[in-house]
């Protein structure tokens, strides 16, 4: 057997193994991330694939900052700053710029390939190794490595066989169904299409592409997606792809991206440049949901943050991570800090739970 280390995926096994349906684990995602150079080169994510060729493949990056991550360890590395020690450069493994749940190897978990990541990770100059977004399933794998488990959560929709929007609506108490129902309602001027397939164009992509700058600009965010990442995904993935398009008298004012798969609704980036009452909660809540039961897709996963999502119809749900730091005395304080904050977590989560709509 031979470990193979690549920084391009062209040169990786990733197109020839298994990715289970996820879209962001295709290769034409990644090749998306590349060739855009959203990764790669100045980013800050400089791709490294750790395979055992034909068998199973690794993916991580080599970070100089913790931007684009969701999984925020900001104070971590305010802390390593505070004791005069360097937090960067250090390796995380997630989807770039994604908030989504994924496999972190692709093909089988194998123990060589882990086992030569970590030889990476100890040979050089990183100060901790990461693995954001773990399915359940990865979990007791990473502790057999040593790998601390932290807890996060999200917001998700889940789909109970629902027939139609309305039906969902049914299963919310009467006030709070009256109040989706309000939002709902534009003017006669707004138009609000789904497009999806071989619908979608190149124009379809600059639209994305113009609206996600705008959210970028309002939000004083950094644009980590180039324009020809739009263009790539909307032109390879077209299967995978749900975009939303909001018009007003025949000018296109909104759009919301988002993927899917055989299972579930993932919602990633929305614009504007027209300020409209309820406009964002429309295509980034409703028509996702709405897609979701046509569809028959199971989970909407809506991301993290956003209390607001509870009285939309969406559940908080855990998400976990793991870490490993090389300096003993930071990973026991770190540790320590993930205890309170799971704990925490468990308050907040029970707490958001009983403001759930559902009767």
């Amino acid at each position: 057997m031979s470990i193979k280390f690549t920084n391009q995926l062209i040169d990786s096994e990733l197109g020839k193994l298994d990715h289970q349906g996820f879209p962001f684990l295709s290769s034409e995602f990644f090749k998306a991330l590349e060739g855009s150079k959203s990764v790669g080169e100045d980013s800050g994510w400089n791709p490294v694939y750790i395979s055992d060729p034909g068998k199973s493949l690794l993916y991580t990056f080599v970070k100089n900052h913790s931007y684009g991550e969701y999984i925020f360890d900001w104070d971590w590395a305010n802390f390593y700053h505070q004791n005069n020690t360097s937090y960067y450069p250090k390796l995380t493994s997630m989807i770039p710029f994604t908030s989504v749940t994924t496999p972190h190897f692709l093909g089988e978990s194998s123990r060589s390939v882990m086992e030569a990541y970590e030889k990476f990770y100890e040979e050089n100059n990183f100060s901790s190794s990461h693995f954001l977004f773990l399915p359940e399933t990865e979990l007791d794998f990473f502790k057999s490595f040593d790998y601390i488990i932290r807890d996060s959560f999200q917001y998700h929709f889940n789909n109970n066989a629902y027939e139609t929007f309305e039906d969902f609506l049914s299963n919310l108490k009467n006030k709070k169904a009256k109040q989706i129902r309000k939002e709902r309602i534009f003017t006669d001027s707004i138009k609000i299409t789904k497009i999806t397939g071989l619908d979608l164009t190149l124009e379809h992509a600059d639209e994305m592409y113009q609206f996600y700058l705008s959210t970028i600009d309002n939000k004083q965010a950094i644009p980590y997606l180039t324009k020809s990442f739009f263009v790539q995904i909307f032109t390879r993935l077209k299967k995978n792809i749900l975009y939303v398009q909001a018009k007003n008298l025949d000018v296109t004012i909104a759009g919301a991206l988002y993927f899917y798969d055989s299972n579930r609704l993932y919602g990633r980036y929305w614009g504007a440049t027209e300020s409209m009452a309820n406009l964002h909660f429309e295509l980034c809540y409703y028509q996702g949901i709405e897609f979701c039961i046509q569809k028959k897709l199971s989970v909407f996963e809506a991301g993290a943050q956003g209390e607001h999502k509870i009285s939309r119809g969406f559940s908080p749900v855990k998400t976990y991570s793991a870490h490993k730091f090389k300096h003993s005395g930071f990973s026991h304080a770190i540790s320590m800090y993930i205890e309170d904050e799971r704990k925490n977590i468990e308050k907040i989560m029970s707490i958001l739970s009983e403001k759930l709509p559902f009767k």
